[in-house]
């Protein structure tokens, strides 16, 4: 059956069940303007009852049908059009003809003659706005954890003179503020003097604008440490990029390790984490085009160090020594640059639209956003344990401090941002992290043979930095057209040609416009830095266990260990700036995109620190023994000598 028979065969018949009442109806409104009212207009239509029905006509012929109308429109058809009942809008000859469609006014226009009509133009409204952000968001923590626990198993002190551990103490601390301040300045040298900013807004703007001069001055050179975009590790570019760390799952956490109850002792120091987290997202800039009417510069820069001092010194006395696990710390750079096309790249172009909304920036514009994140830790400890009959733990580290930012400023406002001046743009990240972890261990052991054991290092720091821009990398040539509706704009032209509508892409409505008459200043900057220092001394007397402690013991054994290091320092920062989809440059265009990466193992810091930390041993063992009568019998020392190279425990 042809479409639409079905339909047609209910017209029919849906006749012939109706009864037909001669009686007026409500009148329909019909238009007037070119035909008068026909006399039998309240009178109803009559079906024809004479008419026969082909039936074999409804199946192979449907009689095309409107299938909105009402029925009884069907039956008699009308020749006036029918009038809306409400008012209407009245059409604007800037309509498109249909979704995506050239506008009336643009279309051709048939030729003949007639009398003038009415000359539409596009209409033009200016105001003073352009929300400008100078945002400076600053986190710091500070945390001592500067332990002395000189506390025999059972809860009781140790006697002695408690200034010297406390002298001791405050020349550990002056040291290891001396080899930081060493270590810090190893890692600025690795950054280019000229990238020395201060970390706030206003020096991050004064420096953009300085190192743009210098690039005109240079004729855009490429510095000693540009790159190509990509995935880096370790100052390596990674072909092809990897996986995602979205699409890949996190590993599990590592269970904290069961100590059982035997007998013995353990103590725990470090395990410290020190983190710091931050985004971006900036989208001030994500309109459809851009124009520039002068220079146009676009930096993304990314510099990351890891440093890390980690010297051991660990000896064992009148116990079955275990191997000395040391070092095995890991350090990583990760920088990802990110460029994908702007947001209207997909999305069809129509007219700019009849009506233009322009705001006014009088000067210079400012989209700064400037986050320093700090944490500094000082975890040095001095930590005596002596115990026989019991299950003695003691943890003197395992601190954590961080610092969390999201930020998300602007909006897809503007349709068409013009620059008078040039265009500064600049993202730069640079991630610090700076460990000290020097270890003294000494343990004494009498009696059963009892195991020892220690792990020292197994330290990581890890810097991640992602600058992901969305657009601003379609560059086109100005053109007259483009100069002109610049001038227009710029001279505040309050209505101009229909022809404006196709010079610049648009989306049929309202047109957004910002009009900056200086220079436009775009720059996203993030300071992270992890500072710990975790020193510490650590020395354990373990006596013999008494027969009835070692009844009540399953394994019949004595345990002496020590576990320092594991320290983490993070630092994460992501910076996704969404630009123009399309950029319009008059004067010339300058781009970079630099990185510099570093691994630190200072091999030239003062040793004073442990040539102290030597000597304070033999006065820490009088100090424990003054207040007992047993002195432990000397036997000899299993002796792990220091690294003198700490290039020897770190991972490259």
């Amino acid at each position: 059956m042809v479409p639409g028979g079905v339909t047609e065969v209910v017209w029919h018949f849906a006749g012939y069940f109706q009864i037909i009442n001669d009686i007026a109806r409500d009148r329909i409104d019909y238009d007037p303007t070119s035909f008068r009212n026909l006399r039998d207009d309240y009178i109803t239509p009559r079906p024809n009852y004479e008419k026969q029905l082909d039936l074999d006509e409804l199946d192979s012929r449907g009689m095309p049908i409107a299938g909105s109308a009402a029925l009884d429109e069907f039956h008699a058809p009308r020749i006036l059009p029918i009038k809306s009942l409400s008012p209407q809008p009245p059409q604007s000859d800037f309509d498109s003809d249909g979704p995506g469609g050239l506008s009336r006014l643009m279309a051709p226009r048939a030729a003949g003659g007639g009398g003038g009509g009415v000359e539409h133009k596009i209409t033009v409204q200016y105001q003073e706005g352009g929300q400008q952000t100078e945002l400076e968001i600053k986190q710091h923590n500070f945390m001592l954890d500067d332990d002395n626990l000189l506390v025999t198993a059972h809860g009781e002190s140790l006697a002695g003179d408690t200034a010297l551990i406390t002298a001791h103490t405050e020349l550990i601390a002056q040291h290891s503020e001396t080899i930081l301040q060493e270590m810090a300045d190893e890692a600025n040298n690795e950054i280019p003097r000229e990238w020395w900013i201060p970390q706030d807004g206003a020096g991050i703007t004064e420096f953009v604008n300085s190192y743009n001069e210098d690039q005109v001055a240079h004729n855009g050179t490429p510095s000693a440490h540009s790159v190509e975009p990509g995935y880096y590790l370790n100052g390596e570019l990674q072909t092809p990029r990897p996986e995602s760390p979205a699409e890949t799952p996190l590993p599990d956490p590592v269970p904290a390790p069961d100590l059982g109850n035997g007998l013995g002792q353990w103590a725990e120091t470090g395990a410290n984490d020190s983190w710091n987290a931050s985004l971006i997202v900036d989208l001030s800039e994500s309109g459809r085009s851009m124009i520039v009417m002068g220079d146009y510069f676009h930096t993304n820069a990314i510099f990351q160090t890891n440093s890390i001092v980690d010297r051991d010194h660990v000896e064992m006395v009148g116990g079955d020594a275990l191997p000395v696990v040391e070092g095995n710390n890991k350090t990583d750079n990760i920088a990802d640059f990110i460029q994908q096309p702007g947001i209207y790249a997909e999305l069809k172009a129509t007219f700019a639209g009849p009506q233009w909304n322009v705001d006014v920036v009088e000067g210079d514009y400012y989209s700064v956003h400037a986050i320093v994140q700090m944490n500094y830790l000082s975890d040095n400890d001095v930590i005596v344990q002596k115990s026989a009959d019991s299950h003695y733990e003691l943890y003197s580290g395992g601190n954590e401090q961080g610092n969390l930012t999201q930020l998300f400023d602007g909006s897809i406002q503007y349709d068409l941002i013009i620059v008078a001046g040039a265009y500064h743009g600049m993202n730069v990240i640079f991630q610090n992290n700076i460990l000290l972890n020097d270890d003294f261990i000494k343990m004494f052991a009498d009696g059963s043979d009892p195991s020892q054991s220690v792990l020292s290092g197994q330290n990581e720091l890890t810097n991640k930095a992602t600058i992901e821009n969305i657009g601003d990398d379609n560059f086109k040539s100005m053109n007259d057209n483009l100069e002109s509706l610049v001038s227009a704009v710029g001279g505040g032209a309050t209505t101009l040609d229909p022809s404006y509508g196709k010079f610049i892409d648009g989306s049929g409505g309202v047109f957004n416009v910002l009009y900056v008459k200086g220079d436009y200043f775009d720059v996203n900057a993030i300071w992270q830095t992890n500072v710990i220092t975790d020193v510490n001394i650590v020395m354990q007397f373990l006596d013999p266990a008494s027969a009835a402690a070692m009844a009540r013991d399953l394994d019949g054994a004595e345990s002496q260990s020590v576990t320092s290091g594991k320290n983490l320092l993070t630092n994460d920062a992501a910076i996704v700036d969404v630009g123009a989809t399309n950029t319009y440059v008059n004067g010339e265009v300058y781009g970079d995109t630099i990185l510099v990466q570093a691994n630190l193992l200072p091999t030239g810091i003062d040793h004073a620190l442990t040539q102290d930390a030597q000597a304070l041993i033999p006065e820490l063992i009088a100090f424990v023994n003054e207040s007992h009568d047993e002195t432990p019998v000397v036997q000899p020392v299993t002796m792990t000598p220091v690294h003198e190279d700490p290039v020897g425990s770190v991972m490259h």
